[in-house]
């Protein structure tokens, strides 16, 4: 068992970090950028911070269903309320003026997933429940709260690394439609 304490310290640590490495990816970006959205993209720069947020909502109803129902199995629908409408309006319109107050939304939602998280047993750390994704699934997926962070940790990294691809593609842009041609 103290394994088990240990790897979800070390796996809640490194969430942690994954999110500070994410939040710290945007301190180039200036507001400006925060509406970009290029071709064959589907979020604005400034959207993919709310749709990390979202993201951290539904594994957090997820792990509340899964805890809730005692890791019996259970059904995930994410529900569309206005909150839901106006993130989704956000991640595809971006922001400008808003930016701490995303932020702040990504890393209370984590925070209170991790507090969440850090309260279980290692045991129920690493316990699988029988999910089925969406109205429509007929076959559930074993999932373990541990799956949730190493899942939400790798989203962290993938949209790390997109952030800078897409302030990239901004400045370049930028570039191209500022340039003077000689």
């Amino acid at each position: 068992m103290a394994e088990a304490i240990i790897n979800r310290n070390v796996a809640l640590t490194e969430f942690d970090r994954a999110l500070a490495d994410y939040e710290h990816a945007y301190d180039p970006v200036p507001d400006e950028a925060l509406k970009f959205v290029p071709s064959g993209e589907d979020y604005t720069l400034g959207g993919l911070a709310v749709h990390v947020a979202d993201v951290i909502y539904h594994y957090d109803r997820v792990f509340d269903l899964i805890h809730g129902s005692g890791f019996q199995q259970v059904r995930a629908i994410d529900p569309e309320d206005d909150a839901k409408r106006n993130r989704d309006r956000l991640i595809h319109d971006g922001f400008s003026g808003e930016r701490t107050g995303v932020f702040r939304e990504v890393k209370e939602a984590h925070d209170a997933l991790v507090s969440r998280l850090r309260a279980l047993s290692a045991d129920d750390f690493a316990r699988a429940a029988p999910v089925l994704y969406g109205p429509d699934a007929q076959e559930p997926y074993d999932t373990r709260p541990a799956d949730i962070v190493g899942w939400l940790r790798d989203h962290y990294v993938e949209h790390t690394d997109q952030v800078g691809q897409l302030l990239g593609r901004w400045r370049s842009e930028r570039n191209e439609t500022t340039s003077s041609p000689r």
